[in-house]
């Protein structure tokens, strides 16, 4: 199973980065008080129910699978991200947050328990978490009423957003610091959404705060909340990479340009799109710059993994431009606006899944490891 440079072929992974991999060693401190103090307990317990023959990145898949099924389910009885659904919808969205929490925190624990800890297995788990960042932020967008809107497709992106800077952080420092306030923190707000609407009903969402003179819904509070804590967020990890980063301040600025790119494209199209977008094709709207935030995330996850660079040039991105002179220059006549944007979302869903096949196939080979199941020593 051994891996040559002769024979070493790779679309996302440089010769470089398979032989950085080979160095790298996670570094990493958790301030959380729930994590740390509390919820640690039972993951150290609920990480020894798993046999040892069992593989960390099998963890890590079936939190995935959780949140892609809560994601589906819910948008079968929420299509427009509002309305009436089922009452047990918002109690299992909760519930498949806290199986991904669970395996998110047990995957690393059985990698450590058994001796299989890789540069692989942080790519894979943090790879799913830039995916699983868009699903599970819709489907809590809609157990609050939010709706397929601006205001949600900028909430969502806006928290990916926050994910990637995380990592431009690690990415600069070498250090995965996950804060006071983290994921575990996080994920336990929005099971206490879920909660709630099981509990008070959709019409919860939409009484009212007075502040003053100014009057504002649940729903867009706690959107509010969610935007402004990620804006305290970014400020944190510019001042550690200003403080403790090993890249230049231009170096770091180029790495945004993809992620900064795909924000404001998303803004202005959403706003001028001459067919009304939100309405006429809103989850393939949506899905092409979710996939696209998760697949940059997960290019930057694999940079800092393997101690390489991150292109500010991402050839999937092209026909941007072409939405943009679309709507900018030629009114929506220029070409079919919907049916481009289904075609834009099937060509980038496939480059997605093809960016994590050749990267988890390459890396296995450099390795010398399964992703999905442990290599046998005497295989060694």
């Amino acid at each position: 199973m051994n891996t040559t440079k002769k024979d070493f072929k790779s679309v996302y992974v440089s010769p470089r980065a398979r032989d950085n991999i080979l160095k790298y060693k996670y570094t990493g401190c958790d301030s959380s008080f729930i994590s740390v103090h509390i919820m640690n307990h039972f993951w150290n317990w609920f990480v020894n129910l798993f046999p040892k023959s069992f593989a960390p990145n099998l963890i890590t898949l079936f939190g995935f699978i959780s949140i892609i099924v809560s994601y589906f389910v819910t948008l079968y009885y929420m299509d427009r991200m509002s309305g009436v659904a089922p009452r047990w919808l918002y109690l299992f969205n909760a519930l498949c947050i806290f199986i991904y929490q669970t395996m998110d925190a047990c995957d690393g624990k059985q990698a450590r328990r058994v001796q299989a800890s890789s540069g692989l297995g942080e790519l894979f788990d943090h790879g799913c978490d830039a995916m699983i960042t868009y699903l599970v932020m819709q489907t809590f967008q809609s157990s609050l009423q939010v709706g397929v809107n601006q205001i949600s497709l900028f909430t969502t992106l806006w928290i990916m957003y926050v994910f990637f800077m995380a990592q431009l952080e690690q990415y600069s420092t070498g250090v995965m610091n996950l804060g006071h306030f983290g994921p575990t923190e996080s994920q336990f707000s929005m099971m206490t959404g879920h909660i709630l609407t099981f509990i008070y009903g959709e019409q919860f969402w939409f009484n009212t705060i007075k502040i003053s003179n100014f009057e504002i819904q649940y729903n867009h509070f706690v959107l509010l909340v969610v935007v402004l804590g990620g804006v305290g967020t970014i400020l944190l990890n510019i001042l550690s990479i200003l403080k403790n980063g090993n890249e230049s301040i231009l170096a770091n600025i180029i790495n945004l340009v993809p992620i900064s790119i795909l924000l404001g494209v998303s803004i202005y199209w959403g706003k001028y799109s001459t067919v009304n977008i939100f309405e006429t094709a809103p989850h393939y709207f949506m899905g092409v710059f979710g996939i696209l935030f998760a697949l940059v995330t997960g290019k930057l996850i694999l940079a800092r993994i393997c101690m390489d660079k991150l292109s500010p040039i991402q050839l999937i991105m092209l026909p941007l431009i072409a939405f943009i002179l679309n709507i900018y220059k030629f009114n929506g006549e220029l070409f079919d606006e919907i049916l481009f944007t289904k075609a834009y979302f099937i060509v980038v869903l496939i480059v997605y899944i093809h960016f994590a096949y050749d990267v988890v196939t390459s890396l296995t080979k450099v390795l010398d490891i399964y992703c999905f199941r442990l290599k046998n020593k005497k295989q060694s």
